[in-house]
């Protein structure tokens, strides 16, 4: 029996993003969902239908069809034994693409609720469908698929957060860029347009929308079930998954906030390659959808962009998250994994060309705008040498921007090896950037030779910013001790300072305020390291089951 093929292509088959069920995995199937015929040509879904189902098939042919192009495209045709589904099951956004019945068909059909019971009660099954849901989607990527359009211009930043949202949260879409054209756009009806626009074809869906409106568009912003979680976690870069993952699967009551969406920091690393267990390396992206799925099959809630406005203790025992929307979460636990932002620089002109040249991510949306182009990365750390050898693949003219006399002393030494012999990337030692040029977009930048005092004027396209650090906490109120730089006191430290007033000891992660648990780079003492991030997001569920069982 053949596997499903992309675009019936046999150079597309892949067994693992569409695997067969043996007898016991469908029965297992039945068990959980129930027994129904469709008739040749019947729609089972369409795309932007939610909620979606997922559908195993017993007899019959099932056909995945894309119509976000011109002409509707034929992306997969699903035999019998196979399961009809993608990531958005366990997200819960509305479908990206239809199915129909190319012939009588009968089919086990599961909700989102069914298919993550059976994803834990049969572990070769569950195995199965999540690395079939991850395959999947570079599979869709890869086949030309659209998604959702995108118009806007190249150095406009409203257009650019867009897609850096939508690449965040791992919405399928294709950006047309308008520069230089005419606002009466072919494929769309001839009216002129606020951009950038966001469309399904040529039906126009936002007009410079907020970001709040792109992710309730896409399903990404849903509404948070009113109940009291067991822990929010907020944040979600590698400590806030790494909670979440734990958290969730040990069975607690548990949601996730985020100003973005799954990543944090490390979600826009170009590679990763001395994280454990992976010796050929993974991106930050690749990372966060595996534990952000990981977070899903156990049933976490995920909800973005939402910013926390404030967060305190409470006398009753629990605690409460006022969010940006006006609304109030209630959580017997919260944790906290903000992570740091990067900072910017005194330097002139930084600010107003935020977006259109200059940067604080190195992404595959940020290079593509950059490609062919001189670019500028100012930095001496992993992320500034990560990003300069992954933009070196879009550019011949790379420059590392570094204030000290040496580069290995604040870079791994693999990676500061691997920048000192690629061709592409000059390495400007004992240099500091000292303005940057251009109206509208980023044309140049002077850089100063800070022993000379030389100072060269050069072409850049981008100018790529990786220094210091700051805490994200500035939300946290009072009542949660911080260091002298916004870091997050905890544990042993915070009995040190003399900022904890309980009998018993803090727990190794709690915070001034009980119940409250900081983990990761926002935490004060950390190691700025992916794998010791997710190791305290695991520790920060130990903690609160400590405190649960306590104060429960």
């Amino acid at each position: 029996m053949k596997s499903a093929v992309i675009s019936d292509l046999e150079s597309h088959k892949d067994v693992v993003a569409f695997p067969l069920l043996n007898d016991e995995e469908m029965r297992e199937a039945q068990k959980c969902g129930k027994v129904e015929r469709y008739a040749e040509g019947q729609i089972l879904f369409e795309a932007g239908e939610r909620p979606t189902d997922c559908f195993v098939s017993i007899s019959g042919n099932l056909e995945i069809i894309d119509t976000s192009g011109d002409e509707p495209r034929l992306i997969v045709t699903h035999p019998p034994r196979s399961m009809v589904g993608d990531l958005n099951i366990l997200s819960g956004r509305p479908a990206i693409a239809a199915c129909r019945a190319s012939d009588e068909v009968e089919v086990i059909r599961l909700t989102a609720a069914e298919v993550r019971i059976l994803l834990v009660r049969a572990t070769s099954l569950g195995e199965k469908w999540i690395n079939a849901f991850i395959r999947r989607r570079e599979l869709l990527e890869a086949s030309g698929f659209e998604g959702l359009r995108i118009y806007g211009e190249h150095n406009d930043p409203a257009t650019l957060r867009v897609r850096e949202f939508m690449h965040r949260n791992g919405v399928p879409h294709h950006w047309i860029d308008i520069t230089g054209r005419s606002p009466f756009l072919s494929g769309l009806d001839q009216a002129p347009r606020d951009f950038p626009v966001v469309a399904w074809r040529d039906r126009v869906l936002l007009e410079n929308p907020t970001l709040e409106e792109v992710a309730i568009q896409v399903g990404v912003k849903q509404k948070i079930p009113i109940q009291i979680y067991d822990t929010v976690i907020i944040g979600s870069g590698p400590a806030g998954l790494g909670s979440a993952v734990y958290a969730a699967s040990e069975g607690l009551r548990t949601l996730v906030l985020d100003r973005i969406g799954p990543g944090g920091q490390a979600g826009s690393s170009s590679r990763i390659e001395n994280y454990a267990g992976f010796p050929a390396g993974l991106s930050g992206r690749e990372l966060a959808l595996k534990s952000y799925v990981q977070a899903l099959k156990f049933g976490a809630t995920f909800s973005s962009p939402v910013s926390v406005t404030a967060l305190g203790c409470t006398r009753d025992g629990l605690h409460e998250i006022n969010l940006d929307d006006g609304s109030v979460v209630q959580s017997k636990t919260v944790i906290v994994s903000t992570g740091v932002t990067y900072r910017s620089m005194g330097v002139k002109g930084l600010r107003e060309l935020h977006g259109a040249g200059v940067y604080y991510a190195a992404t595959q949306i940020e290079a593509v705008l950059c490609k062919g182009h001189p670019v500028h990365i100012i930095g001496a750390g992993n992320s500034a040498g990560q990003a300069a050898m992954f933009l070196s693949n879009f550019s011949d003219h790379v420059h590392l921007i570094v204030r000290g006399a040496d580069l290995s002393k604040s870079m791994s030494s693999y990676l500061s090896e691997r920048v000192l012999v690629n061709s592409r990337i000059k390495i400007h030692l004992q240099s500091e950037l000292r303005a940057v040029e251009g109206l509208e977009c980023l044309t140049g930048v002077r850089i100063e030779h800070t022993v000379s005092g030389e100072v060269t004027q050069e072409e850049s396209a981008g100018v790529f910013i990786f220094i210091g650090a700051a805490p994200c906490t500035d939300f946290v109120g009072d009542g949660v001790l911080k260091d002298s730089k916004g870091f997050l006191l905890t544990g042993a430290e915070l009995t040190e300072r003399g900022g904890w007033s309980l009998d018993r000891p803090p727990w190794a992660l709690e915070t001034s305020c009980p119940g409250i648990f900081a983990a990761g780079d926002c935490r004060s003492r950390t190691t700025k390291r992916v794998a010791a991030a997710i190791g305290d997001g695991a520790l920060a569920v130990t903690c609160v089951h400590d405190y649960l069982g306590t104060y429960s």
